[in-house]
């Protein structure tokens, strides 16, 4: 069955694709996300999507996780914001904090910094979707497990229609990702790929 939606009330949103987190030779390259990004083609795929946004009018947006240097806006109270602090990944204004170049935002594109896990945690996203009559989420962005998972957990609270772009996500490796989309991911959201999401934007 065809995807069918609202383009006026919906919105194409990338999470965490920044350098420190996806690309090769950022601060996390030893963690599995950049080799799964490669290996699974999450950039072209997501840049598909993006085009085909931008293209039927769709609005884009992307958050990303950012702090001020020494870290002030965030507890260092676990293991994932030790291994930020320590790699010193992540900070405003840096090449490691920036999204990829592959899919980087165009002129205009809001850029949301939070600064926790989901992408709601201590950002205007919120503001922004309403502002903008947003009913229908697509989501795409690393982790799977992590900030898609969460950001679709609070979305969903929030009454919003919430689609995760399986093709367009990756985690540490393909055990985390894939039971991310067999455990929570099903209840709270419709899982499609990224050519679903093409040609319903067409």
């Amino acid at each position: 069955m065809a995807l069918t939606i609202d383009k006026s009330q919906t919105a194409v949103v990338a999470l965490d694709l920044e350098n420190d987190i996806v690309h090769e030779s950022g601060a996390f390259k030893d963690f599995g996300f950049a080799a799964q990004v490669k290996e699974r083609r999450v950039l072209s795929n997501a840049g598909k999507v993006l085009g085909a946004a931008r293209n039927a009018k769709v609005f884009v947006m992307y958050v990303g996780v950012k702090y001020r240097p020494g870290y002030p806006e965030r507890a260092i109270n676990c293991g994932m914001w030790q291994a930020v602090a320590q790699s010193n990944a992540l900070v405003e204004g840096s090449w490691g904090s920036q999204v990829h170049a592959d899919v980087a935002p165009l002129p205009g594109e809001p850029v949301v910094a939070k600064h926790g896990i989901s992408a709601f945690c201590s950002s205007d996203l919120a503001a922004i979707l309403r502002t903008k009559g947003i009913r229908n989420l697509f989501l795409m962005g690393v982790a799977t497990n992590f900030v898609v998972e969460g950001t679709a957990r609070e979305a969903s609270d929030m009454g919003f229609n919430v689609f995760v772009v399986e093709d367009c996500c990756a985690a540490a490796n393909k055990e985390a990702h894939e039971m991310a989309l067999k455990s929570a991911l099903p209840s709270l959201t419709t899982i499609v790929k990224s050519d679903e999401v093409i040609a319903a934007l067409k």
